[in-house]
């Protein structure tokens, strides 16, 4: 009895009668089926090609309206409208394919082909603009040309299915050259520009099939637009990258407002230069020893009550051209309001700046006298110590001790504030 328990313990269960439960298959050949699923109802039952077609005519035209009423509440960036006026293109164009699958004409097929590769060619516009800050439309005429050339002449001679090869390779390679575009500029809002380039180039790759597809059919003519999964799926693919892309675009002006908005902050209005603000957070990032010399125009106020407000924005303007002259990359040339200015070389040193700051005080002396008759000049307090957040105050106590001394001296000269203390050396620079 024992041994016969136990022999039926150890046998499988199909020899005891007893019923398995099936297995079940791995995750993945589980998604990959519903994926299949879904794939062949979108292709054969849900959805015909056509309605995928208004599916993109829909998304894209609404983006472009978005990215109107974007450039509309904020018209610094002229990006947003070129990308708005592609993507209302790249939308008629899906019109024209629609109508095209349903009553294939030679000039239905080319007047979309022309539209969606003028939009594509628009959307590269706006990537260079973005880039360079430039009008796009000379690039964009070219890239258009180049496309058009290949693309429309086998459809106007009947020849679609070349055409179809050659409009699939003219898009992606518009589309590969605006990723490109986006990528290069990455460095200005790398998250945003990276996806916004990736997402450019997937489309683009999703291409490519379409025209291998094309190329294997191996047929000159063909009845009306391509059928096969490579176009089915790139339609799907561009279904649910066109909101992304009008996300990313938008977001991407967001970041250059507030980059502007920023700037704004932190520059003179009238010279362009760097205010107080912005020259405290710069020395704030720095650390050793430097100089800086303090500037103020002498008798300003005689000026504006003589010569009139518009004279004194012009010599404050001529004044902050000669300091950015002689102002080197790296060094911080600012405006602290009014007739006051600084200079600011880190890792400099007092005599060394004295000098420059004696070549800036003459030549803005004799520019104000050349271009507008005045005798006008300047006077400076030097100093060097330690550069950063903690020690700028104290050089900036010793560089305006300096400058009431170069005052009281009679002005139009540059005075040496005493190394290690906030008194004034009484040899000025003359």
């Amino acid at each position: 009895m024992v041994h016969r328990r136990r022999l039926r313990r150890d046998c499988p269960a199909r020899h005891r009668g007893v019923r398995e439960q099936p297995r079940k298959p791995p995750g993945w050949f589980r998604f990959l089926a519903v994926s299949g699923c879904i794939f062949s109802a979108i292709r054969e039952k849900m959805l015909d090609f056509s309605s995928l077609l208004l599916a993109i005519f829909l998304s894209t035209g609404g983006i472009s309206a978005v990215l109107f009423a974007g450039w509309i509440t904020s018209r610094r960036d002229g990006f947003l409208l070129t990308c708005a006026l592609g993507a209302l293109l790249v939308a008629v164009s899906v019109v024209c394919s629609a109508y095209y699958a349903k009553t294939p004409q030679v000039w239905l097929v080319t007047l979309a082909y022309t539209l969606l590769l003028t939009g594509l060619s628009t959307i590269y516009g706006t990537a260079r603009q973005f880039r360079h800050d430039a009008s796009p439309w000379r690039a964009v005429a070219i890239a258009t040309g180049l496309a058009l050339g290949i693309t429309v002449p086998p459809h106007v001679l009947g020849l679609n299915g070349i055409g179809f090869f050659c409009g699939f390779a003219a898009a992606a390679g518009l589309l590969f050259l605006t990723s490109y575009e986006f990528w290069r500029a990455r460095h200005e809002a790398r998250g945003t520009l990276v996806a916004l380039a990736a997402s450019y180039f997937i489309i683009g790759l999703s291409f490519i099939p379409r025209a291998v597809m094309v190329a294997l059919e191996g047929k000159a003519v063909m009845p009306g637009p391509p059928q096969n999964w490579a176009q089915t799926a790139g339609v799907a693919l561009i279904i649910a990258s066109v909101p992304a892309l009008g996300a990313l675009t938008l977001a991407l002006n967001q970041k250059r407002l507030v980059r502007a908005h920023r700037q704004q902050a932190l520059t003179d209005p009238l010279t362009g230069l760097p205010n107080r603000r912005a020259l405290i957070e710069r020395v704030a990032e720095l650390s050793g020893t430097g100089a800086l010399v303090l500037f103020d125009i002498d008798r300003f106020k005689a000026i504006n009550d003589t010569r009139g407000h518009a004279t004194g924005d012009a010599v404050i303007v001529m004044f902050a051209r000669v300091l950015q002259r002689h102002a080197a990359p790296g060094e911080i040339a600012a405006r602290l309001g009014g007739e006051e200015f600084v200079l600011a070389i880190p890792g400099g040193t007092a005599d060394g700046l004295a000098v420059r700051a004696e070549a800036a005080r003459r030549e803005f002396a004799a520019r104000v006298r050349a271009e507008h008759g005045l005798h006008c000049s300047a006077s400076g307090g030097v100093a060097a110590g330690a550069m950063s957040e903690e020690g700028f105050s104290r050089l900036m106590g010793a560089a305006d001790t300096a400058l009431y001394q170069a005052k009281r001296q009679g002005r139009d000269r540059i005075v040496l504030a005493a190394a290690g203390t906030q008194e004034a050396d009484d040899m000025p620079i003359a």
